[in-house]
Parts: structure tokens; sequence; C-alpha cells
């Protein structure tokens, strides 16, 4: 039998979305705290009366929020009624929160989804029963709690006394109200409110809600600070420092100016929210007040989609994340490890012999080709230019909003053609008769979904969804391969230990997941490259809805930064945090375990999809390349210089030579396609 904490955010659970329906976290958080106290009622460690709460047993039960509590009341010198202990437990309403929602995942009725995400079992959404063996003791299964108090609300069913609690603890924190229409919550207000008098527990949590929104309107009203801003130049604003290095800008500027400031780009007013503040606000708050739909409008014209789901809020981007879950996971990448590590050193050991090159392009290309190989059953390879073209040209004109002719230029229409040729192609090619037709990769996710739903997925919208791999692939992981590369020829000490582990890794036969996971200082190299590095240093958003944040009254409507790896530069999580170091990453410093610290990839809901995936990619990338080839920087002492136009990469300066051919770089490829 589940504890009633876990049953009462079970009745917020929205299935389609994995959040918990919006209620005031203190009016929650004194629900929570009635549940507690309940459970240890049930459990005969407590009793109460109209009076007074007393205490009947302090044995521990082997719950750590459940034995907290009950030390407290053991402990308190004085007797006090329900209501007291109601207020003082609700101080921890978040922990016990969390520790519920971990709780169900332990016990099989939630399973942990993408980002840290929730949703029910699948014996919970289908048969609306719990498994066995729930936090509160018992086995077999149980009706689902929203099942069974819609039927005492409306079938008039016998209520059973656990019902009777969950009802009141549900009425006194406002669930009801977001579950109901204004008509059903009418047509049952008599019975709820007759149930609400049959529990003293749940009285006191309704009392204690009241008195603490009294409370609250009794005090003065905070009038909100003015949003600080970025001093600038008359017409360019801050656009010269932000184009030169963004991210130390805006670290500058939250150093000077707190989490949230306003600066201009051009003609352009921007709102940002930095540091670990707004990384918080985000990962808890970010559906509720942020739309990405604005921001990636233009990009989704460009595509000729009507969305795509860097552009979706709600239930169809969690439907899409859902759908794509697995074919752009680590998982998928590491089931075809051995032809991603073979296409790398097939390019690596391709490379003129003693010319100097730019590693962007280069790597551009691996990148291209392993994502077509895995993603797709084939090459994308002869349509590399023409994805690099597109991408950097939409980028300038929907994001950025420089080069607006660029948008009709004969070059870009050309680009876009090809694109849509290389769409049609895969497509075909994963069709009956095509061959890849019964292969299960993201293009068949892609064409099922679309067959299954063509409203949901409409045949114009199936070019951009199998499009988009490449374009994120070739952007933000051949950006961040190219950064890694650096630190590994920047430190020729590292470098050789580097090849060491690539050697070890291609020792004895084809990389497997075993020898992969044994690349201890390759893992932590491209770690503290994306720190230092981050391929997106801010997210763009809108405000959907007006909200209270650093004591600023951000409004709805506006244009904003969220500038996520602020905090990858605070020296408070990163000491020295300019200095290359991948001994940040050892076990006994694990400084990027830091909460809200270290997001290379995002943070909230729209979380890169593909982060494992691409974090597999690049360290396998980088470990192929140092086996294949003997590389050095051109010149030596290079030091980096970085281009935030239209994303960050290494600038034109960064080169280097492929000095010679390593053991095995022209062994024949194997295909271990997965």
């Amino acid at each position: 039998m589940l504890r009633f904490a876990e049953e009462l955010l079970l009745l917020l659970l929205q299935d389609e979305s994995g959040e918990l329906m919006f209620v005031s976290e203190a009016h929650l958080h004194h629900a929570l705290a009635g549940a507690v106290l309940m459970d240890l009622a049930h459990e005969n460690r407590i009793d109460t009366d109209l009076d007074k709460l007393t205490l009947i047993d302090a044995a521990p039960l082997e719950d750590d929020v459940l034995d907290a509590v009950l030390a407290q009341v053991a402990a308190s010198a004085e007797t006090h009624d329900a209501e007291y202990w109601v207020r003082r437990v609700a101080g921890e309403g978040e922990r016990i929160r969390a520790a519920a929602l971990a709780r169900m995942v332990r016990t099989g009725v939630l399973q942990s989804a993408q980002e840290g995400a929730i949703e029910p079992s699948p014996q919970l959404s289908r048969a609306r029963l719990y498994p066995g063996g729930g936090g509160g003791g018992g086995g077999g299964t149980q009706q689902e709690v929203r099942l069974r108090i819609m039927r005492v609300l409306f079938a008039d069913d016998i209520p059973n006394p656990r019902d009777i609690v969950i009802i009141c603890l549900a009425d006194a924190c406002g669930i009801f109200q977001k579950m109901l229409t204004r008509a059903e919550l009418k047509d049952a207000r008599v019975r709820i409110d007759l149930l609400g008098r049959m529990d003293l527990i749940g009285q006191a949590v309704a009392r204690a809600v009241r008195s603490s929104g009294r409370e609250a309107a009794a005090q003065p009203a905070l009038a909100a600070k003015r949003i600080p801003r970025v001093k600038g130049l008359p017409i360019l604003g801050s656009a010269r420092e932000a184009a030169e290095d963004m991210r130390g800008f805006l670290t500058e500027q939250y150093r000077k100016l707190g989490p949230v400031f306003e600066m201009r780009l051009l003609h352009r007013r921007i709102l940002v929210m930095a540091g670990p503040e707004a990384n918080r606000f985000v990962q808890r708050h970010g559906r509720r007040y942020f739309s990405s739909y604005r921001p990636w409008r233009g990009f989704a014209d460009g595509l000729d989609a009507s969305r795509l789901i860097l552009s979706m809020d709600g239930p169809e981007h969690v439907r899409f994340r859902k759908a794509f879950a697995q074919p752009l996971s680590q998982a998928r990448f590491h089931e075809n490890l051995a032809a991603a590590a073979d296409i790398a050193r097939k390019h690596a050991a391709a490379w003129p012999l003693g010319r100097s090159m730019a590693p962007l392009h280069a790597l551009q290309c691996i990148v291209a080709e392993q994502t077509g190989v895995i993603l797709t059953g084939s090459s994308a390879e002869e349509y590399l230019d023409d994805l690099v073209f597109f991408l950097e040209t939409l980028l300038k004109t929907a994001v950025t909003k420089q080069l607006p002719s660029f948008l009709f230029a004969r070059k870009f229409r050309k680009a876009h053609a090809r694109l849509g040729e290389l769409a049609q192609k895969t497509m075909e090619a994963h069709r009956p008769g095509g061959a890849f037709h019964g292969v299960e990769n993201m293009v068949s996710g892609v064409l099922d979904l679309h067959d299954a739903d063509p409203q949901f997925l409409p045949e114009t919208d199936i070019k951009v969804m199998l499009l988009m791999p490449y374009l994120v692939g070739i952007e933000t992981v051949g950006n961040t391969c190219a950064f890694t590369l650096y630190c590994a020829l920047k430190h020729p000490d590292l470098q050789r230990r580097l090849t060491a582990e690539a050697d070890a890794l291609f020792a004895d036969g084809p990389p497997t997941l075993e020898k992969l996971r044994k690349l201890d200082v390759t893992h932590r190299t491209v770690l503290e490259s994306m720190r230092m590095y981050p391929a997106a240093p801010v997210v763009f958003r809108s405000t959907a809805n007006s909200f209270d944040f650093a004591g600023c009254r951000i409004p709805a409507g506006e244009m904003l930064f969220v500038a996520t790896s602020v905090t990858h530069r605070l020296p408070e999580f990163f000491p020295d945090p300019d200095r290359f170091d991948i001994d940040r990453y050892l076990p006994d410093r694990a400084e990027h375990r830091q909460a809200n610290a270290y997001v290379p990839f995002g943070v909230g809901t729209h979380k890169c999809l593909g982060a494992g995936f691409a974090e597999a990619q690049v360290l396998v990338t980088l470990a192929a390349m140092l086996h294949a080839v003997e590389l050095v920087m051109d010149p030596p002492d290079y030091e980096l210089k970085i281009s935030n136009v239209p994303t960050p990469r290494p600038a034109k300066g960064f080169r280097f030579k492929m000095k010679g051919l390593r053991q095995g770089a022209s062994e024949p490829m194997r295909s271990g396609l997965g």
C-alpha cells in the first residue's frame, strides 16, 4: 500500500506530460505534511483529537520521512495540536515530495523518463492499478487513487477511511480546482465538504492553509525591484562584447548586476537570467513560465515546417521527446560503437600528410557520416556542404537577425532543395521496397509516428524531423569535437595519456562498451572541454506567463536569454575556472555533480534530447582519431580564439597537421552496425 503523500502526488500527476499539476507550493507542502502525520496515525505512532496531537509509540518505522517527523514529535517537551505540527512539518515539504516520488520509482509505480522527469508505469497508466510492494507495506495490487476518488465523488461509492483522508488533503491544497471543471466541482462540493468534516488532520491542514493565506495577505506587499540594465553603446548596445565572448560577458554582468538584467543587442531588448538561481528556476518552473515557440518560429519557417521540436511546448513536446528518446539515446550509439569508430578512423587516415587543416569541417564530415549511418542507415556526407551552409545562414537570419538577404540567395535556395532531396531519399529507403524497409532506427520511428497520427506529425513536417539530427549534430557535436581536439593538442602530456587510452580501446579487436567505459582520462577531457567551451552557452525563450524572480517582476511576452553556462565560470563551483583541469571530475572532487552547476546540454524540459548520444560521439571520435593518426597543432603555440556567430566554435586560426599514420589506421573497416 502506498503512503498518503505518494497518493496525493499521483492525483497531481499528468499522464501526458509526466509533470505535476501546478498548485500553490505552500498549500501542497501543508498537505504533504498532513499526509505524513496521517501515516503516523495509521501506523499507531500518534493520535490526535480536537485539542492535541499526542505520541503513542516512538519506535522507528524504517522510513526516513516518517521517522524524522516522529522523532520531532517524540523530542517535543510540550504538547501541541495537529495544526501546529502541520505547519511545522510543512517546512520539509520539498524533501517529502522528492522522497515520495523517488520511492514510487523504486517500487515501480512510476518510472524515470528523460531529463529526470517521471511518468506512470504501464500497469498504472493502462490498468489503473498499482504494482505490489508499495511504500506502506503489503503486496498485491490496488486501484489507482484518481479512479477511486472520482467514484467516491460522482458515483456515490462508500468511501473507505483512506479515501476520506486523500479527499481532505486534496481539497485543502486546491487539487480539485485543477482536476475538475467548475460545473463538476460545484456538483461535488457538498460531498467534499461532508467528507472533510470526518478527518481531524485534514481539517488541521485546511486551517493551516487558510491561516498561512491570511498571514501572507497581512504582509505589506513588496515593490518589485527595477530590472538592472547593462550599459551599452547607443546603437550597438552590447552586441560587440557579446560577439567577442558571450559567456564571459554574461558572467561579468551576473557578478555586477545579479541573476536577472536587461541588455540590448543592436535593435533588440533582451532580458537575461543567469547563474545557479536561473538554472534552478528553469528546472523547476520552466514549463509553466517559458515558451520556445517565438524564439524558434523563424527557424521553423526557414525549414518550411509548421513546428519542430525546438519550438514545441507542453504535451506535444513531451510526446515528441518520448517518441525519439530511444533512437537518439546513448544506448543506440553504443549499439553502433564499432561503426562510429571506424568512420572516424577512416576519415582521419585520409587526411593529407603534413598539410595544415582547419579542424571544424573535417570533424563535421565525421559527425555527419556517423549520424547518417547510425540514425538512417546511410551516409549523408555528399550533402555536408549544403547542410553546413543552410544551417549557418538560417541561424543568422532566424536567430541573430543578421544578413536577411541571404534567405533568398540562389545558393541558399539550392542548399534547401538539396536537403529536401536528402530527406526524400531517406524516406523512400525506409518505405516498402526500399533498402532499409523494416530496419528500426530514427527514420522508421518518424514514419511510424506519421502513419499512426498524421495530424500530429503531418507529411509536411517529416522532412524537418529527418534533417534535424544532421543539423544539430554538425553544429553542436562538430563544434564540441573541435574544442576537445584543441584541448588535447594544447596539452602534449594529456595527448599522450589520451592516445594510450585510445590504443587500449582498439587493442585485441573492435571497441566494445566494456573497453569504452575504461576511457577515464578521455571522458574527463570531454567533460572539461564542454565546461570551458559549451556549444550552447545560452538558451532562447520567451515568457509565456509573468513571474517573480530575484525580486524582480518578469512580465509575459518578453524575449529571454537563459545563460545556463554562466555557472561553469563561477569559482564557487569550479575553483580557478579559467584553468583547464580534468581532475575536477575525479570522485573526490566531482565538481560537476553540484546541483545546477554543470549544464553543457542545457537544463529543464528542453535539455538536449541527444545529450548522451552526443557525449559518446565526441568521446569515440576523439579516441578513434588519436589511435589512427599522429596530430600536432599548427602553430604549436596557438592560443584559442572563439567565434560566437552564429554559435560558439573555434575561430579560423585554429589549425592542425597530420604528422603520420599510427597503428591500425589502414586496417579494413568493420561494419559494426547495431
